[in-house]
Order: C-alpha cells, then sequence, then structure tokens
C-alpha cells in the first residue's frame, strides 16, 4: 500500500478510517455538508468528481489502495462525471482508452489490465440524485457488512505524464487580439490560431486551423516609420511591392483583381474619395463604407476578393479604419494587409486634414493558417514568445484602474478612469462580493488576475487583522510571504 496515499488532492479529500471499503463520492455536493452529518468511521475517503478528468485520478488512488471495494455516487451530477464512472464500469473502454458510451479519455499510462482488475472488484452504488444525508448514511452503514474487505489486488502506482496539448479549447467566435505594433499582433495571432484554432479540410485539399470572427486591434504603429524587424518574413521590399495593389487603381496584367482597383476605380468610382468626401461633410457619419465584394460576379469567382468592406470613422480628431475579410491567411497574408491597410489610414487621414490616427481593426471571419505553414508558425512563436507573448510590460485597462485599501471593516475599491478621474467606489466584506461589482470593468485578462490576487490579499488581511498595502506583500511576523496550491477544482478526483 502507498504510504502517502491518497497520491492525488489529498488536501481535497476528507479522510475516513483508512482500510474501510466504501469510498464516498459526492459529485457536486459540498464535503463540509457530508463530512459534519457522517462518521468517518463508514467510510475511507470523501470526495468530489467535477469532472470527467477526475477519473483519472479516482482510478489512480484506488488502483494505489485496492482495499477499497465499493464506491458511493451521490448528489448532482452536474457534468456526467458520475455517469462517465458508471460506463467506465459497465462498459471498459475502447482501443483509444475512451470510455464506452461516452466521450471520456482514460490516460494511456493506467494499463488495460490494471482498468479491467478495477472493473471487476470495485462495485459502484449509483445514488446520484440524491442529497439526503440520512440516505446516504444508511447506505454506507448497509454496505459496510456485505462489501468485501480484503484488497482486490497489489497495490500500485502509475504516474501521469505532463501534459503535452498543442490544441485548446476556446471561444466559438469573437476572438480579440490588441497591441501597439502590427508585427506584436500578429505573433499574438500565431499563437492563437494554433493554440485555439479548430482542425479543418479545406477547398484546397490543404488541412488548416482556424478561428471564427477573429477581431485584430493596431492602436499606435506609425504608418511613415512602421516596425519591421529582420527576422520577419516580409522585407521593406516587398511591402513597398505590394502597396501599389492596395493604393493605386493599378492592376498588373498576371494578377486577377487588386483591392486598390476596387477601391479606387469600381466601375468607374473612387470608393477611397467618396469615404473622404461622406467624412469632411459629417464628420460623425457612418456612411464612409467602401465595398470591395460583388454581389453579381464574386459568390461563383474562382478568385474573390478576402477583403470585402471598410470603414472609416472619425472621432475626438483621429480616424480609426475597420477592415472585415472574409478569409484571411495569418501567417501569408495578414502581416501585409495590416501593414497596407495602415498607409491607406494614413493617407485617408492625411486627405482630411487635423487628423491624427486612431485604431486599425481587422476583422477576420475566417482567421487561418495552413499545415504547409504550421511549422514556421511555431517557430516564429517559440522564437519569440518572451518579447511579444509574455511581456511583463504594463498596459493600462481601458476602462479604468482600480485602487484597493482596507478601513474599518470593509474593503473599499475606488475605480479611476484612464485619465485619473474618480468614477465609482466599491465596498464590499469579501473579495467574492467586489469580483461581482468589478467584473464588468474590467477588459484585460493580465489586469483581471491582477486584481483578484489583489482583493484576496485584502480580504486575509481584513479577516486576520492585518495591514494590506496594494502591490505590496502581505508580511506578517512568523508567517512565510506566499504559499502555493494545486487545487484544480476541474479535475478533482477521489
Amino acid at each position: 500500500m502507498a504510504l502517502d496515499w491518497p497520491l492525488y488532492f489529498r488536501d481535497n479529500l476528507t479522510l475516513g478510517e483508512r482500510d474501510h471499503p466504501v469510498a464516498l463520492c459526492c459529485l457536486w455536493i459540498k464535503q463540509a455538508r457530508l463530512r459534519d452529518s457522517i462518521p468517518g468511521h463508514l467510510y475511507s475517503v470523501l470526495g468530489n468528481l467535477y469532472s470527467k478528468n477526475g477519473l483519472n485520478y479516482l482510478l489512480r488512488n484506488v488502483l494505489a489502495h485496492p482495499s477499497i471495494r465499493a464506491i458511493v455516487l451521490c448528489g448532482p451530477d452536474l457534468t456526467r462525471s458520475g455517469a462517465a464512472l458508471l460506463h467506465l464500469v459497465q462498459d471498459g473502454v475502447d482501443e483509444h482508452h475512451r470510455v464506452r458510451g461516452d466521450d471520456a479519455q482514460i490516460e494511456a499510462e493506467i494499463p488495460g489490465e490494471a482498468i479491467e482488475s478495477f472493473r471487476a472488484h470495485v462495485r459502484i452504488v449509483d445514488l446520484r440524485g440524491v442529497n439526503d444525508v440520512n440516505k446516504i448514511h444508511e447506505t454506507l452503514r448497509e454496505l459496510a457488512s456485505e462489501t468485501p474487505h480484503e484488497p482486490f489486488a497489489e497495490a500500485c502506482e502509475y504516474p501521469r505524464s505532463t501534459p503535452a496539448a498543442d490544441e485548446y479549447p476556446a471561444e466559438e467566435t469573437g476572438f480579440v487580439v490588441h497591441g501597439d505594433h502590427i508585427v506584436e499582433v500578429w505573433v499574438n495571432l500565431l499563437a492563437a490560431v494554433l493554440a485555439f484554432g479548430r482542425r479543418d479540410l479545406t477547398a484546397y485539399t490543404v488541412r488548416q486551423r482556424e478561428l471564427l470572427d477573429v477581431i485584430a486591434t493596431i492602436h499606435d504603429e506609425d504608418p511613415l516609420n512602421f516596425v519591421l524587424p529582420a527576422w520577419v518574413p516580409l522585407t521593406p521590399e516587398q511591402l513597398e511591392a505590394y502597396y501599389p495593389q492596395l493604393l493605386t487603381a493599378e492592376r498588373p496584367e498576371n494578377i486577377a483583381y487588386t483591392y486598390g482597383e476596387r477601391l479606387f476605380d469600381y466601375y468607374g468610382r473612387d470608393q477611397v474619395a467618396a469615404m473622404v468626401d461622406e467624412l469632411r461633410e459629417t464628420r460623425y457619419s457612418r456612411r464612409a463604407v467602401a465595398s470591395l465584394w460583388d454581389p453579381a460576379r464574386d459568390p461563383r469567382s474562382a478568385d474573390p476578393p478576402c477583403l470585402n468592406l471598410l470603414q472609416a470613422r472619425a472621432r475626438d480628431g483621429k480616424l480609426y479604419l475597420t477592415a472585415y475579410f472574409r478569409s484571411h491567411d495569418i501567417f501569408r497574408a495578414w502581416l501585409v494587409n495590416a501593414f497596407g491597410l495602415r498607409k491607406l489610414q494614413h493617407e485617408i487621414g492625411q486627405r482630411l486634414g487635423k487628423c491624427m490616427l486612431g485604431d486599425l481593426v481587422l476583422i477576420s471571419q475566417s482567421a487561418h493558417i495552413y499545415a504547409d505553414s504550421w511549422e514556421a508558425a511555431r517557430t516564429i512563436t517559440r522564437e519569440h514568445e518572451r518579447e511579444y507573448l509574455k511581456n511583463p510590460r504594463l498596459v493600462r485597462d481601458p476602462r479604468g484602474s482600480f485602487n484597493i485599501r482596507v478601513e474599518g471593516y470593509q474593503i473599499r475599491v475606488d475605480h479611476y478612469s484612464p485619465e485619473g478621474n474618480l468614477l465609482a467606489t466599491f465596498t464590499g466584506s469579501n473579495a467574492r462580493a467586489l469580483q461581482r461589482e468589478l467584473a464588468f470593468y474590467v477588459s484585460r485578462v493580465d489586469h483581471a488576475i491582477y486584481l483578484g490576487m489583489e482583493l484576496a490579499k485584502a480580504e486575509l488581511a481584513l479577516k486576520n487583522n492585518w495591514t494590506y498595502t496594494q502591490d505590496q506583500d502581505l508580511r506578517i511576523e512568523g508567517l512565510s510571504g506566499g504559499s502555493d496550491s494545486e487545487n484544480d477544482a476541474g479535475s478533482l478526483g477521489l
């Protein structure tokens, strides 16, 4: 028997009588409710099973302590993790180590013979949906006398390997990337498509990774002095050769169409000039729009334009430009498109006069990287992740900043605008209540993580009558300054 059992999530489990043959899996019931009502001598261990992935930890813990011969399932099965456990015992796993009748994945490090031994010797008592403590209590009493007490096998440990996923779940649409410079945003887009893009086929017989409705925002790129590092697979000479295709009506003979042709001479109409005229006449107009999609010929065309629409807006002395792409090759085409559009935005601003440049926004309905570019894109993100993906520099949240302090019996949070004006004050006695109040006013993930950390420190100081100062460690005599935790509520197992 493993001396340090349970092997996994020991701090998140309630231990009863170690060699008792019955374990209690309360799914989504709070353990304290059962721990305070059911004597510990009626079970060996009490724990939750929040996710199907938790089956892997449950299996490892039981196989390392094979005195457990029965598991009582009770409580609400919100994520169907309890159903997955029942399918595992009743139906086993297929050749890919997936639970038959379910989509739960059992990790390959747990051998098939160990899974079969668990299935043959461990009984699952299904009380899913039962929250009645008395009924659970009575079931445990009955099982104590009728469940075998001898171990069903030798204790074995099956360490898990470090996960090495290269594909992660994400929102279906509306992925947003911000940055000051085009190359910065591009590297983040490459990383996002490689990590979160769905693998799929294309009309060109090559596979792709694809995100839908990606919004990329460039805040501060100088159109007269682009930031273009030498390692970027785009040279200044290539950019200069591209500009006429976007900024003029010229079309080389070997090219089916150019964006510039449709912008500057679309059936004899200069759409860019029309946009400028519209904004000159009415600065707040929402009609400065150029369309590059021809509904009469493009739907069945062999080579329709990827850029479909441009819209310019003037606000507070700044010119903003939004571009919509129906299809966007992020590795090969996005960079040159972004640089060209920033040049076009500058040209429109020059024609308007007395107009600074605001954000450039590129909306890519299909943001994809083709399979033949995956490795090159990975190399770029790997070599430049510290500079662009894990950059510790301070980036202010456009929705404002927060000052946190402890006063009396309350945590007080002042919300300031980016210009430093006090907007509102929030008060609460714990971090959770303030979290709900503040979430709407936070736009950046890193800012939200920071606020959560500071609010937790403030709550800890309030409860223990310690001194709290924002951005400083809690240093209490006799206590260490920090703690580490491995609590992942999404993957707890017995």
